[in-house]
């Protein structure tokens, strides 16, 4: 759905008063400072079906929330505008409204009288809790290793009774009252313990070198989103689930573990993966 648009011939078709909407509003504005959705295209490097979405407040074809305020707060920043301020309006639009809970008396009629009786409650109680114990027994010792033999060391001692002689004179002779001991030594090897070795993660280094939009996020986690001037710089640890996107990948320049490291390219420079780059 990308088309040119003149600005020349394009004008407000209502007020500020008028736009009710975030899409309205931004539209408004955008129309106010003569500016086409090709020109804030390209210099926010997002799509211009993704702008024209917005202005249009088609929150499905847009990215989902936590990635679209990104959009909002670049656009908004775009036009000179208040950006929290946008993003809280978008936010109120764009996210789903929490209904409350209807409850008939009806239905407390019902429940109330299908309600099962405290003491078969205590019983089916007791019954779970006993055959969980007889569950914790049986599992304990089935994962109980077997204890180890030790074996001991014996020095083992060996007596030699030497037959007493007989001397000229009857008497027996001194020699022959010495005894040999012979002990077997039992040399025993001790086992060192070794601590595991910890997988210490890459580290991810952006440097900016001309204006760009940058985002680094995960699912549960936004570490970087916006655009960026010449000199900043963005250092993390990966994580696993991470994904870099880069508006102008040729003015940043990516690092892992202060090694210069190509990971957008062309036709790849939004939502990359950063999994293959963790150490395992």
């Amino acid at each position: 759905m990308e088309e040119n648009e003149a600005v020349s011939t394009e004008k407000p078709g209502t007020t500020a008063e008028e736009a009710t909407t975030v899409g309205m509003y931004l539209k408004y504005m955008r129309l106010k400072q003569k500016k086409s959705i090709e020109t804030v295209s390209e210099a926010l490097c997002i799509r211009r079906i993704y702008i024209k979405a917005l202005e249009e407040d088609d929150f499905e074809e847009l990215a989902p929330v936590p990635y679209g305020i990104g959009f909002v707060r670049s656009y908004a920043n775009y036009l000179g505008l208040n950006a929290d301020r946008v993003v809280q309006f978008y936010k109120q639009q764009a996210l789903p409204k929490k209904e409350k809970p209807v409850v008939s008396m009806t239905t407390e009629k019902k429940t109330s009288a299908i309600m099962p009786a405290k003491r078969h409650i205590y019983i089916g109680l007791a019954i779970f809790l006993g055959l969980y114990i007889v569950w914790l027994v049986i599992d304990m010792m089935q994962s109980k290793p077997a204890p180890k033999e030790t074996v001991q060391p014996v020095a083992e001692v060996v007596e030699i009774v030497p037959m007493p002689e007989d001397d000229e004179a009857g008497v027996p002779s001194s020699d022959a009252e010495q005894n040999t001991d012979s002990e077997q030594q039992v040399t025993i090897t001790e086992e060192v313990y070794q601590e595991p070795e910890v997988i210490k993660q890459p580290i991810l280094m952006l440097k900016v070198k001309g204006e760009t939009w940058l985002e680094v996020k995960d699912a549960n986690k936004v570490y970087l989103s916006g655009i960026k001037n010449k000199g900043f710089v963005f250092e993390t640890e990966l994580q696993e689930g991470m994904e870099l996107s880069i508006g102008k990948y040729y003015n940043v320049d990516t690092y892992l573990d202060g090694v210069l490291t190509q990971i957008a390219k062309p036709k790849k420079q939004t939502k990359i993966s950063l999994d293959p780059f963790l150490k395992h």
